[in-house]
């Protein structure tokens, strides 16, 4: 009887792992099918809104687009605070030109690479439209192996003049995004996509939020999505200062180094499908942009992997590309004690990041369990 007690306990346990991830799964193809180019995040700023309403005390938008949940906990606690960033990279429309094609900007870190011959999406309309490329009989040898910056290429909506791309509602700074379907691969746990970076974090605080329904814990929790992280962790800093909380997670993805370009275990040993990453010092590279999360916040962190039994990847990316949020609360309302929880993705910043939903999983159990234990280590630096 009691082995069939423990396996009964074992499938239901399996049953609402495959639940959750189920719903993570879900949100996330909402959230991936909304244009939110840093600097106009309405769409996704909306859907974060309505979707957190139902499991909070009270939500609030500021007036730069920075969503904040709160829940109150039952007994006096820190304030906590956990977020996940509601931009994506992309474009902007620079100008349109007599002829009807539309000249366009960088928003954030795309790579050139990636431009020629994509089919994007114009406005939040999601209005359809071709990066052109010059056909290749017309190419000369030359001109097939350089890459094209952004300066050289334009959009083709369709249209053979100015006034008829004005007439389909397209003006100067309209956001443009790549077009992308939501695949999932054989292995259904595996999702591609555009903007996976940092939409899966929105979809895990949505998901953090449902599963604190009729949960007891100390203190306060402060769920947040913050605007323009993509282009200088704009918000990050402002919801910092506005919240004061007394510590914060930041939720975000970090690149997964498990790929046949990259010498893994010496450049990135990060993996997908073995858990979320913890990223203990980052900065990007010629800038003094630099994070080192706090040594009381990485115990936090290290004590609630182990108790739910949820696997850490820890990594260091000094001297990278790569930061979050966290560079920001450091030294938003006098210095913020931040840790930061990340979920690996292959292929970033691209129509195709590759996201293992196991992973997202774990940090869901972590930032719950952080939250539950909310107030029951001091945040002492010593």
């Amino acid at each position: 009887m009691k082995t069939t007690n423990m396996i009964d306990q074992k499938a239901g346990h399996s049953l609402r792992e495959e639940k959750v991830k189920e719903s993570i799964k879900n949100s996330l193809r909402d959230l991936t099918g909304l244009v939110g180019v840093s600097g106009s995040e309405q769409e996704v700023v909306k859907y974060m809104r309505d979707n957190l309403l139902p499991y909070a005390d009270e939500v609030d938008v500021d007036r730069n687009g920075n969503v904040i949940a709160i829940k109150k906990g039952n007994a006096p606690g820190p304030k906590l605070m956990i977020s996940s960033h509601s931009d994506e990279v992309g474009f902007c429309v620079k100008n349109i030109l007599p002829n009807g094609f539309i000249m366009f900007d960088k928003v954030g870190g795309v790579s050139d690479q990636l431009l020629l011959g994509r089919k994007v999406w114009v406005t939040t309309k999601k209005l359809p439209g071709i990066i052109g490329i010059k056909a290749g009989h017309m190419q000369t040898p030359e001109e097939s192996k350089r890459v094209k910056t952004t300066r050289e290429c334009y959009i083709d909506v369709g249209a053979s003049s100015r006034m008829e791309v004005e007439d389909m509602g397209i003006k100067v700074g309209d956001p443009i995004v790549f077009q992308s379907d939501f695949m999932e691969m054989v292995n259904k746990d595996l999702v591609c996509t555009k903007s996976v970076d940092n939409r899966i974090h929105c979809a895990i605080l949505i998901e953090l939020f449902k599963e604190l329904q009729g949960v007891e814990f100390a203190g306060t929790l402060y769920g947040v999505v913050t605007v323009q992280e993509e282009v200088g962790l704009l918000g990050a800093i402002m919801v910092g200062n506005a919240i004061e909380p007394d510590y914060a997670i930041v939720l975000d993805t970090i690149p997964a180094g498990d790929t046949p370009d990259i010498d893994t275990e010496i450049s990135l040993p990060v993996y997908l499908g073995k858990g979320p990453a913890c990223p203990i010092a980052d900065g990007v590279r010629g800038t003094m942009v630099f994070n080192h999360i706090h040594p009381k916040v990485r115990e936090i962190i290290e004590e609630q992997a182990a108790k739910v039994n949820v696997s850490l990847q820890m990594i260091t990316l000094v001297g990278d590309a790569y930061t979050t949020d966290a560079a920001s609360l450091t030294s938003a309302n006098k210095g913020i004690p931040v840790g930061v929880l990340s979920t690996p993705r292959r292929y970033s910043h691209s129509p195709v990041e590759l996201v293992n939903l196991n992973d997202a999983e774990g940090v869901l159990k972590i930032a719950k369990g952080i939250v539950l234990d909310n107030g029951g280590k001091d945040l002492g630096f010593i």
